[in-house]
């Protein structure tokens, strides 16, 4: 089973496509990849009586979660700037039955042709992948991409390790970080959870205000 445990501090690293990908390189399998949906987003799919939409996937992989939002009505962008994620990523959704799309590119750039382009953003360990001195700069990114009223959903995770990826982050600092420009509708510790991050996601959903 793979480990969660942080590969390296790596800091300025994950940056990088060539370092996400020369760990896909490394394992076919990297800790990250569940080789199913994330349950929390099954459970919220099942359970919330969303109006399916436009929705965004950052950091997806080998698009396992792509896959659950294409088949659920949703039309799935799912985004990942490492090669062998989007190769392996399109084996993994090519008998989809559903509207989705892999891109491979830098999620710092969307903004430049998708600004207010979706209904949801479905965050799931890329905010604890990217450097953490750039989590401010992720956040605005969710506000200019998503429409108003527009919904994050999704997992936050709370190891409390050191070192890195993925980079811990607790309530407070989600919070810290997201009050000022989102209504906070949920933050909070989700039964639904795999094994070894039970106790440790917290499950959000925040919608971006509609007026000025």
């Amino acid at each position: 089973m793979p480990s969660d445990v942080p590969r390296r501090d790596a800091g300025a690293q994950v940056n990088k496509s060539e370092f996400w990908n020369s760990i896909y390189v490394e394992q076919e399998s990297p800790r990250w990849n569940l080789g199913h949906p994330a349950p929390a987003l099954k459970h919220w799919l099942e359970n919330s009586g969303a109006k399916p939409g436009r929705v965004l996937i950052p950091g997806c992989g080998y698009g396992h979660d792509v896959r659950i939002l294409a088949e659920h009505g949703f039309d799935a962008i799912g985004v990942d700037f490492a090669p062998l994620a989007n190769k392996r990523g399109r084996e993994v959704l090519r008998d989809v039955k559903g509207k989705w799309e892999l891109r491979q590119v830098d999620i710092f750039d969307l903004p430049k042709t998708d600004r207010g382009a979706f209904d949801y953003i479905y965050e799931y360990t890329c905010f604890v992948a990217i450097e953490p001195p750039r989590r401010p700069e992720y956040v605005q990114l969710k506000l200019d991409l998503l429409k108003p009223g527009g919904l994050v959903i999704g997992c936050f995770y709370n190891h409390g390790r050191e070192g890195g990826p993925p980079f811990d982050v607790t309530r407070e600092e989600v919070l810290k970080l997201y009050e000022p420009c989102f209504n906070i509708r949920k933050l909070e510790v989700t039964e639904h959870s795999i094994e070894r991050r039970l106790g440790h996601e917290l499950w959000a959903e925040f919608t971006k205000p509609t007026g000025p």
